[in-house]
């Protein structure tokens, strides 16, 4: 006897007693003409669309405000394919902050095996996309400070910096010194120098020592004072 799959109505039913409940995630069911079969209300929100507008019609009309298909479209992607496909989007809505999801898109296959629906779970990241490029942003000022400090000359950082012999510094201590009087910690040091914590906390103590000095905030006063900040 042939199985048959439950009705399509009650299948929808399905999706929202399941997927209405997920706080954060947005969740659609796309008919391969690109009509909009099912979504939730967190999909809603984040387009700023009323439910009611966006079932029956077009997703790219109701989501990106287009009159055709997107260039990168996910959903024909996963109709040529027949496979899942995994890609970061985003949105612009006017007057509207970016916004960034993960969309992950799934097939669903008819009795013929061929794709009639694509399942598409959209997972918001605009948080996360903002704390990498504060990060990359830190890491260029960091690599900027590095190369502003390598610019000073070779024989100028050899020179001895105070009377006596024992206090003259390594090219590496007073890279160290200098970035410790920009207010960087160990860790940044160390990862701007590409050496270890222990490697900078060496220096620190080799610095203090050479400078008759018990902590970086009197090292950083010792190099301020003597033009090497």
């Amino acid at each position: 006897m042939e199985r048959t799959g439950p009705p399509f109505d009650i299948s929808l039913d399905l999706l929202t007693e399941v997927f209405e409940i997920a706080p954060d995630i947005a969740v659609n069911l796309l008919n391969k003409d690109y009509t909009v079969l099912w979504t939730n209300r967190v999909m809603s929100m984040a387009v700023e669309r009323p439910l009611h507008e966006m079932i029956g019609r077009r997703c790219y009309v109701v989501w990106r405000r287009r009159e055709h298909p997107c260039p990168v479209c996910l959903l024909k992607i996963v109709s040529e394919t027949r496979k899942p496909c995994i890609m970061e989007r985003w949105l612009d809505l006017p007057g509207k902050e970016r916004r960034y999801a993960e969309v992950r898109a799934y097939p669903v296959f008819d009795k013929q095996g061929l794709v009639k629906h694509v399942f598409e779970i959209i997972i918001p990241i605009t948080n996360k996309k903002k704390d990498e490029d504060r990060h990359n942003k830190y890491v260029e000022s960091l690599e900027k400070t590095l190369t502003e400090l390598n610019a000073v000359g070779t024989a100028d950082q050899r020179r001895t910096i105070a009377g006596r012999k024992d206090t003259r510094l390594t090219i590496r201590e007073l890279e160290v010194l200098r970035l410790v009087t920009r207010g960087f910690s160990n860790k940044e040091i160390a990862g701007l120098l590409r050496v270890s914590p222990d490697t900078v906390k060496t220096h620190l103590k080799n610095i203090f020592s050479k400078l008759d000095v018990t902590d970086r905030t009197k090292a950083a006063m010792w190099a301020v004072s003597r033009g090497l900040g």
